[in-house]
């Protein structure tokens, strides 16, 4: 299980139990540096590689099970927000953004700030998990 925090740059990494609910072993799995923006929302695909959107980093970056960075989607907008696979076949990069807080230039250099992203990214998702409260 991956858990950003935005405020500390980092994406955690837990063991989690399906059956329990339980989660444990806590650790750094990424370290994000301040020049690409903070880490927000992920997903993972089904080879087990983490996708984060990086919030006014333009960008959303894969990384390997090992934490380290395979691929950086650079996106036309500042700030994008999350990421999740969808489509038929869970083949698609669906990639939200947001325009608050931009000021006039910015959104005149990056109009597409607030839009929804579609990407062919030669990779599958895999189905999310709904929570059982």
């Amino acid at each position: 299980m991956y858990v950003t925090d935005s405020e500390n740059r980092t994406i955690l990494a837990f063991d989690y139990n399906g059956e329990t609910g339980e989660i444990s072993r806590r650790k750094v799995f990424v370290t994000v540096d301040p020049g690409l923006g903070l880490p927000d929302g992920l997903t993972v695909d089904a080879e087990g590689y983490v996708w984060s959107a990086h919030w006014n980093g333009w960008r959303v970056t894969r990384y390997a099970p090992d934490g380290r960075t395979n691929r950086v989607l650079s996106l036309p907008v500042p700030r994008p927000t999350s990421c999740i696979f969808g489509g038929d076949s869970l083949d698609r990069l669906y990639v939200t953004s947001a325009s608050v807080g931009l000021s006039s230039t910015q959104l005149a250099s990056s109009p597409l700030s607030g839009g929804l992203f579609e990407i062919e990214v030669g990779v599958q998702g895999m189905p999310e998990l709904s929570f059982r409260g």
